[in-house]
């Protein structure tokens, strides 16, 4: 096997090494870029059973979900996420768990806001001591919705949920990364 000094050897081996470093480079750039998507992260529906008197404090907490999952995928994971104007989204929700069943209207949704990816949300509370985060995202382009994605949360609230949002966050992430490497859009 004949080693080659890239300082001295011939300008053919250096040449060779250099494109290779080249591709090397642009590959891993335009990789990463090329799964960053615009994501539509709709409001958290919440489906409280706990059947308290006065939830207000839970439809608080749900409403600062959606903004906080937004962030994470944009900071930690460089898609864009956007936000549904109200009146698009009342719209085209015609009640609770609408959109999770049509995904077509979640799809032209997600097209009339300029996104590739749409992610329908919703809390689960089935009880005072804990919560599931779940959401199901679909491809705007196929109008193909993929397995719901779901993240439990327990103990206090507010560590939680930004713990939560952010495994939900990767989960999101790696889930669009996949189905981009399988069928790229």
């Amino acid at each position: 096997m004949t080693t080659t000094n890239l300082n001295t050897g011939s300008l053919a081996a250096r040449f060779f090494f250099g494109f290779q470093l080249f591709l090397l480079v642009t590959t891993l750039f335009f990789s990463a870029s090329l799964f960053a998507s615009s994501i539509a992260v709709l409001d958290f529906e919440l489906a409280d059973l706990t059947q308290v008197d006065d939830n207000s404090e839970e439809v608080k907490r749900t409403a600062s979900l959606a903004p906080m999952l937004r962030k994470a995928l944009t900071d930690e994971h460089e898609h864009t996420a956007l936000t549904v104007p109200t009146d698009i989204y009342q719209n085209t929700n015609q009640g609770f768990g609408y959109l999770f069943e049509h995904t077509d209207a979640a799809a032209q949704l997600g097209h009339s806001v300029g996104a590739d990816w749409v992610v329908i949300t919703r809390l689960h509370k089935p009880s005072f001591l804990f919560s599931y985060l779940i959401v199901q995202v679909v491809n705007v382009k196929t109008q193909l919705a993929y397995p719901e994605l779901v993240v439990e949360i327990k103990g206090q609230q507010n560590e939680m949920n930004e713990r939560g949002i952010k495994k939900m966050a990767e989960k999101i992430h790696s889930q669009i990364t996949r189905l981009s490497r399988i069928s790229p859009q």
